[in-house]
């Protein structure tokens, strides 16, 4: 299976992501063994911290990218990680930012600094203000956003006000906080995820392509393969086109039957 990865900090020397042209490279080649044909650059635009200057920079530097992956078999769309904040109004009229690929789709992210009672009070805000402007925001790794307990109520109402859930290799393989790992995989048993992605920022190390590492882990663990599929290819597919993406409807018992069983084990 050939995987889409939608979330990399690939455009080398702009934000915490890759540092050089030489560890892009790398990058690009462990991709490229890990059975992703198609990347998104998305590195890191934050609302009301960026001028013309600075975005032309980024830009250029997705078009070397492209260029590069071109060499290296992986075919590279423009994006960015938006950091969204009150900001976010000022920023869509002077369209400083980056969408999919130029689709009406953009991955956004609330700023993990911030304490949670902060993200919970204006977070959806924000979302709304790109959906009023025509765009569907695709919500960056939300499994890292909560502190003490996963919100699922609040997860449901985000995607029922238009937003699309994206989830981290890195989560579901459990190479970060494993609270993460844990919320992460509670979403995917509940359905509420629509996009994994790695969320690239290293050519080495837990931060590096692993789409093939989270497929083959979730597929051992006993998800359905047209589940994992529709997260990891079909749905990335369909946001680069500018389609609707389908929403996850798997029997609940057949998900993730083999850690039900490992569950009964134990008791």
């Amino acid at each position: 299976m050939n995987f889409i990865d939608l979330h990399g900090h690939y455009a080398w020397n702009i934000d915490d992501g890759i540092a050089s042209k030489e560890e892009a490279i790398k990058a690009l080649k462990k991709a490229k063994q890990q059975g992703i044909t198609e990347i998104a650059a998305t590195p890191h635009i934050e609302c009301g911290k960026i001028d013309e200057e600075q975005f032309q920079s980024i830009l250029e530097r997705i078009e070397e990218l492209q260029r590069l992956g071109y060499e290296y078999g992986i075919n590279v769309k423009s994006g960015c990680e938006l950091k969204i904040n009150e900001d976010v109004e000022n920023t869509m009229k002077t369209k400083m930012f980056i969408p999919i690929e130029g689709t009406k789709y953009i991955l956004c992210e609330y700023d993990l600094r911030k304490r949670t009672e902060d993200f919970i009070e204006y977070f959806d805000d924000y979302l709304y203000e790109l959906k009023i402007q025509g765009y569907q925001p695709i919500v960056a790794h939300i499994e890292r956003y909560f502190y003490e307990e996963l919100d699922i109520d609040y997860i449901k109402y985000l995607i029922d006000l238009g937003c699309i859930i994206q989830v981290n290799t890195t989560s579901i393989l459990g190479l970060g906080h494993m609270k993460h790992h844990e919320y992460a995989i509670k979403l995917l048993n509940e359905q509420l995820v629509h996009i994994i992605a790695s969320d690239t920022h290293r050519s080495e190390g837990i931060r590096s392509p692993n789409m093939r590492d989270c497929y083959e882990y979730l597929y051992k663990q006993g998800y359905q393969e047209k589940y994992i599929q529709l997260l990891m290819c079909e749905n990335p597919r369909r946001i680069i086109n500018n389609h609707k993406i389908i929403t996850p409807q798997f029997q609940k018992n057949r998900i993730s039957q083999r850690l039900i069983s490992l569950k009964r084990k134990i008791l």
